[in-house]
């Protein structure tokens, strides 16, 4: 569809953040999701900068040249589909708000993906098992990398929840932990595990030595706040690495993990989709799938496993 352009097209940095804006105020995106759209929209622009392009100039040839570029380096088709999601939404939004004549939109197609067509990463149990065994010693981040990677092994947080832990979210008189601003903005208070709770009193009493006012749970090298769930993704890669295990498996994968073992020792769909902060049972499904291809013997508690 093609109509008459009445604006003239700014900045390409200052229309991306026009757009960014946009899906922020109007589609209430989270801030994960609008990095994603940010480097999808930053990807096309460098392309249409290196090809000595304006935006306007841009034909469909172009956006197929520049499609099969990103297709070409062998990322996966959830990586894909991400960047192509939002691509096509930069640019209804330029064809909308009359940047562009013509809707190329249209000319963007995600690649297909099948629901349960494959069996997603993740760690097996002895892994995490292996992963936790290879923390050792008692300075800071020692301490910190174990209170890391227990609550990530036990409640299974999205990198960003534990990025977002405060002190004050452990309830350690009534043994419980309170995990904010989940993915779709609730909050889940969990029971305090006995070894969770031992392991963060050793991080808090002997690793953590900073102002009383300073109130993030889990702190950096430099004893500062964790800046953002990509941090807490990357230790945990270099930790994976370090403990000898293949690259490439993040937090998700360990969520994975989380949710497969919960299922192993007994817990319903519903219970598991309620501790990994699932909105669907759709997607606690996939947990159902990858314990019976593991195959593991079932223990008797949760509490053993460590």
């Amino acid at each position: 569809m093609s109509r008459p352009r009445n604006r003239s097209v700014p900045n390409p940095e200052r229309l991306r953040d026009e757009y960014l804006e946009f899906v922020k105020r109007d589609m209430g995106l989270r801030p994960s999701t609008l990095r994603q759209q940010r480097k999808a929209v930053q990807d096309y622009l460098d392309f249409v900068s290196e090809s000595a392009l304006d935006l306007t100039e841009v034909a469909v040839d172009h956006l197929d040249t520049y499609l099969e570029r990103i297709a070409a380096r062998g990322f996966s088709r959830s990586y894909l589909a991400a960047k192509q999601v939002g691509l096509k939404g930069f640019l209804r939004f330029l064809h909308v708000e009359r940047y562009l004549s013509r809707d190329l939109a249209q000319f963007v197609s995600a690649p297909r993906r099948y629901r349960e067509s494959t069996v997603p990463q993740h760690y097996e149990w002895a892994e995490v098992q292996q992963l936790l065994a290879s923390i050792t010693g008692t300075d800071h981040n020692a301490l910190r990398d174990r209170a890391m990677l227990y609550l990530l092994s036990v409640y299974g947080l999205r990198s960003q929840e534990l990025a977002n832990l405060q002190l004050d979210d452990v309830d350690w008189v009534h043994e419980k932990i309170l995990i904010r601003e989940r993915k779709m903005n609730d909050t889940l208070v969990l029971p305090l595990v006995p070894l969770v709770a031992a392991v963060l009193h050793q991080y808090v009493q002997n690793g953590r030595s900073v102002p009383p006012d300073q109130r993030a749970l889990i702190l950096t090298n430099r004893r500062n706040p964790i800046p953002n769930g990509l941090w807490v993704s990357s230790r945990l890669l270099a930790l994976a690495a370090r403990a000898g295990l293949r690259g490439g498996r993040g937090c998700h994968a360990l969520r994975r993990a989380v949710g497969t073992r919960l299922v192993e020792l007994g817990s319903g769909a519903g219970e598991v989709a309620q501790i990994l902060g699932h909105t669907s049972l759709t997607s606690t499904r996939v947990y159902l799938r990858l314990s019976i291809s593991l195959l593991r013997d079932v223990a008797d508690n949760y509490g053993e496993l460590f």
